[in-house]
């Protein structure tokens, strides 16, 4: 008891320390959904009532500095002053919250009079209306697995050309269609067209509708778009899901017969190229023909080997047929001892210079001598080697 009493006495002679006054809980305040900001009113309910408190003081104390006469700050007494007329107190312009204790407002909600007072609302964002350019689609209908198709989205906003910040690129989009490519076309009128490539990459089990994804083009223009719609088509089943395996409806079918091609263009062209052959052989072979009957007729050897071949090789007739090619060859009469004359008008003949001779030795012994030889030399032989010399040299 003793030491509790003293225990009391000592609290009672401690200083009191003021107690400050709790902030009452807001009964404003909902805790926000989830991913949802909600708007705080606490800070800006503190800042009106602070500044509804410095104002209350304010004039309070203007209203004791107008009561008070002996006051040098007054001026003269209240009887000797001129009445003045009497201004409106000006209200007090409230603080601006403090951007720290701010919350973000969620979207829809409304916070009451006294809770936003002192606070701007944020500009609302720049709005962005896309615009749509004329757009060739394709076909709606009747597309299977592999089937390739092609989308073109004319490049003009209301009649003028635009530009495009970059072209879509190569993208598969679900389980059906992929985008192959994507290149801008001029068409002969000048207007330029965005051509995006599309393919089917997947086989339906019956129709199905799909669906060229939806775009939104970004331009070089500031804050304009060019939208392309969504475009539904169809894809469909290469084959039924169930064979009925009657008449040629059969589960495995045949292969595909290669194309025929067709023999009779083929044909009218191998007998053009026969023919086209045969003429250029008869051709060939009719020069061939009229050449040695020029030479036969206008050669000395050739007209000799030609007429040779009508009479006997043995009889003076044929070696006079031989000197009169000789001499008509060198232009003039050769005898044994002009033979330099002949090889000076015709150099070819040098190749045979020893069956010349030969020939005009055995033609001395045969005409003047009265003994041709034994053995003597085969004039058919030298009249073709020599017509071969002049064929060789023929002009």
């Amino acid at each position: 008891m003793r030491r509790a009493a003293v225990i009391a006495l000592l609290l009672l002679a401690l200083p009191r320390m003021p107690v400050q006054a709790q902030e009452p809980p807001n009964r404003d305040y909902k805790p926000p959904f989830k991913g949802e900001a909600v708007f705080d009113p606490r800070p800006a309910k503190r800042a009106a009532r602070e500044a509804e408190a410095a104002r209350l003081k304010a004039e309070e104390d203007a209203r004791i500095q107008a009561l008070t006469v002996d006051n040098p700050l007054n001026g003269p007494p209240p009887s000797q002053r001129e009445p003045a007329a009497a201004a409106a107190p000006s209200p007090a312009a409230p603080p601006v919250p403090d951007s720290s204790d701010a919350m973000p407002v969620a979207e829809g909600y409304v916070p009451d009079a006294a809770a936003t007072q002192g606070y701007v609302a944020p500009p609302p964002p720049a709005v962005v209306v896309p615009v749509r350019s004329p757009v060739d689609n394709p076909r709606p209908y009747g597309y299977l697995v592999g089937d390739t198709l092609i989308q073109r989205v004319q490049l003009t906003v209301d009649g003028k050309p635009v530009e495009l910040t970059e072209l879509p690129r190569k993208d598969r989009f679900g389980v059906w269609i992929s985008r192959r490519s994507a290149r801008i076309e001029r068409d002969p009128d000048g207007s330029r067209w965005l051509a995006m490539e599309y393919q089917i990459i997947n086989a339906s089990k019956d129709v199905d509708v799909i669906s060229l994804p939806k775009l939104k083009l970004r331009t070089t223009t500031p804050d304009v778009f060019i939208e392309v719609a969504d475009w539904p088509i169809t894809v469909g089943a290469i084959t039924a899901s169930l064979v009925r395996n009657q008449g040629g409806l059969l589960p495995l079918q045949p292969d595909r017969p290669a194309p025929t091609v067709a023999l009779a263009p083929i044909r009218h062209q191998l007998h053009l190229a026969l023919g086209s052959l045969a003429a250029s052989l008869a051709l060939w072979l009719g020069w061939w023909r009229w050449r040695e009957w020029r030479a036969s007729a206008q050669l000395p050897f050739g007209r000799a080997r030609r007429q040779l071949g009508r009479v006997d090789v043995q009889s003076d007739e044929a070696w006079r047929l031989l000197h009169q090619a000789f001499d008509a060859s060198a232009g003039r009469a050769i005898q044994p001892g002009t033979l330099a004359l002949l090889f000076r008008a015709r150099p070819e003949f040098e190749a045979a210079r020893a069956s010349i001779e030969r020939f005009y030795a055995e033609s001395a012994a045969r005409f003047f001598g009265g003994r041709p030889a034994a053995d003597g030399l085969s004039l058919r032989a030298l009249c073709a080697e020599l017509r071969a010399i002049e064929r060789a040299h023929e002009r």
